[in-house]
Parts: structure tokens; sequence; C-alpha cells
């Protein structure tokens, strides 16, 4: 787990997004389905949903007691058990309200939806976390590879630019020498 710098005005981003183990939570109506954000996860088959800050909290306590009362410093998870993109309430809230939220946290919520995304793909091709753990490396570098395509699925017209590839740990890409 490392700590990496903020992007623009969206603070500290502590381990932009965790894997889940199964987790049990309750079906309260603090935990909604996303049906903006699904346009994006849909074609990876996966769900998304939307948790408030307690029902966010306990969440990833019960998969990750390290993070106890650091909860808001975890930014997504991928429920693998049940095929679900989890994300905190106000993550989704600035994905569906991006005409008026500030654009370094639009573009912060794309990405972390995007390293979701690359986690279910691990889980999908690996049989991750069985065959081999999770890359978190790798799920920010597909986080970056997937940004332009999930602001597209989300519908999302304005111009954003991903979080800046040395902030996430992944290497610039290289093009081939003629």
């Amino acid at each position: 787990m490392r700590r990496i710098g903020g992007i623009g005005g969206a603070g500290t981003l502590a381990a932009v997004a965790l894997c889940s183990l199964t987790l049990p939570v309750s079906a309260a109506a603090s935990v909604r389905e996303s049906a903006f954000v699904e346009r994006a996860t849909a074609s990876f088959h996966a769900t998304a949903a939307c948790y408030d800050r307690p029902d966010w909290a306990a969440l990833v306590a019960s998969g990750h007691p390290e993070f106890r009362g650091h909860e808001s410093e975890v930014y997504g998870l991928w429920r693998y058990d049940i095929r679900q993109v989890a994300l905190p309430a106000r993550g989704c809230s600035t994905l569906e309200r991006w005409r008026q939220a500030p654009p370094d946290k639009v573009s912060l919520w794309i990405f972390v939806l995007g390293h979701e995304l690359t986690h279910v793909q691990q889980s999908d091709l690996y049989n991750a976390p069985w065959s081999r753990p999770f890359d978190e490396n790798e799920a920010n570098c597909g986080g970056l590879a997937k940004f332009q395509r999930l602001r597209i699925a989300l519908g999302i017209t304005r111009r954003l630019s991903p979080p800046p590839r040395y902030l996430v740990g992944c290497p610039q890409a290289t093009r081939p020498r003629r």
C-alpha cells in the first residue's frame, strides 16, 4: 500500500482502490445502484453500487481492517464475489453530477472506475485472486488506459485529462524506434 499525492484539489489519495475479499454487507437503503455508473461497467459484466459513509466504512473495515479509521482514504473496491464495483457515494455523486463537479474530481473518479474495472479483467483473465493476486500497479495503468473510453461510455462530453502517469506509478508509454 503506497500513499501518493492528490490529483489537483482532490486531496491525498491513499491506495486509489483495493480489491475486496468476500465482504458481508447488509442490503440497506443506504447502498444504491447507479444506472449512470453502470453505463461504464455493463460491458465488463459487472454492476456498480454506491455506499453512503457508514456503509462504506463498514464495507472497507470488514475486508481491510488495517484501514479502520481511514476508510475515506479507500476510493473503490472490486467485490469479485458478487461482480460489483463498489464506490463511496461521493464518487458516484461526482460522476452523476459531472457538469457541476470540478474537473479534477470527475477525472479522479473516472480513473478509480477504470482501476476497479481492470480488477474485473484480472478476475476474468487470470482467475484472481485465487490463481494469482490482484496487481495494483497493473490496475493503475489499466485505469489510465480505460480513461477516455469510460468517459465516453458515461456520456461525459467535457474535456478531461486523466491523472499524470507518474502520480499513479505507471511508466510512460514508449514508442518503438524505427
